[in-house]
């Protein structure tokens, strides 16, 4: 799969379909939206493509940046996953937020992409403040002679599938809820750095990982979770929370891997939550914490062992 950054990169001689959104968490609605794209891409001897920003626009437009569901890395495995031929990140900025709908239109998908399919969801507005739509999309492919193709949303349980539902669930700690919409276990990716390492001295060595400040976190709970680590999966016991028993002031995110030992400093591995098992506690002494800990790490080999 092709990652394109730069505009140079881009060959604009190449005929292509072309999806366009935001595409944050690649849920089941986007799936599908990025398998007819494919599906359309090949049946028409395609390059399939993704355009989508590498920035929020909200961070241009109103200064705000919206927690994610995906990083980078994550988001762009998945893409590979679905056969993606070549993934497009923009970079969003006021002469984006300026171009009116027909010229994002003439400019990008045409000169730049040279699109014959374009494929978004429902509810894509584009252009300037939005003007553009599906509606608005659909008159300029007629006028500009290329196929459009508009995914009706998915509906699970009687509720649309949507980001902001699974950012909810995921942010409730509701992780089958999450996984139902997103298609996969929620998961989090980042690099094992050093913390205070009472984890160590109480017997359960922890990993602590790196996470971006834009980051969606599950609420503060102790997870069953998968842990891969460099190819192969692990069980773990993850929690997330300010360790009310040392009185932290930060969220961090800790797992103690089942049957792992080595040393995972500086090494990047990914979490998959698979359910909440308790709630934080504050615990009054050391022992307390040791014996619940004891009684987790059972609870976990028992739920993921039988699910």
């Amino acid at each position: 799969m092709n990652i394109i950054r730069e505009n140079v990169q881009l060959n604009s001689e190449k005929t292509r379909g072309v999806a366009l959104g935001n595409f944050d968490g690649i849920h089941t609605g986007h799936q599908k939206l990025l398998n007819t794209l494919v599906d359309k891409s090949n049946t028409c001897k395609l390059e399939s493509c993704v355009y989508t920003f590498d920035n929020h626009p909200l961070s241009i437009i109103n200064n705000t940046t919206p927690i994610q569901i995906t990083n980078f890395d994550i988001k762009n495995r998945i893409f590979e996953s679905l056969n993606i031929d070549t993934v497009v990140y923009e970079k969003f900025d006021k002469k984006i937020m300026n171009q009116k709908p027909e010229e994002f239109v003439e400019e990008v998908l045409l000169k730049r992409l040279n699109a014959k399919i374009v494929v978004v969801g429902f509810d894509f507005r584009f252009g300037f403040r939005g003007e553009g739509d599906v509606s608005l999309l659909r008159e300029l492919s007629k006028k500009y002679n290329f196929m459009l193709y508009v995914i009706e949303p998915i509906k699970i349980e009687g509720e649309k599938v949507s980001s902001s539902i699974i950012k909810k669930y995921i942010s409730e700690g509701k992780m089958k809820k999450a996984k139902r919409f997103l298609g996969r276990y929620f998961s989090l990716e980042g690099s094992v750095v050093r913390g205070k390492s009472r984890g160590r001295e109480i017997g359960f060595p922890t990993a602590n990982i790196s996470i971006e400040k834009k980051q969606i976190l599950p609420k503060e709970s102790v997870y069953a979770t998968y842990v891969s680590i460099e190819g192969n999966t692990y069980i773990g016991a993850t929690s997330i929370g300010k360790n009310p028993t040392f009185s932290a002031e930060n969220v961090s995110v800790e797992t103690f891997i089942l049957d792992y030992d080595g040393n995972l400093y500086d090494k990047k591995i990914g979490i998959a939550f698979v359910k909440s098992i308790r709630e934080q506690i504050r615990f009054n002494n050391i022992d307390d914490l040791k014996n619940q800990m004891r009684l987790d790490v059972e609870n976990v080999k028992k739920y993921l062992h039988s699910s």
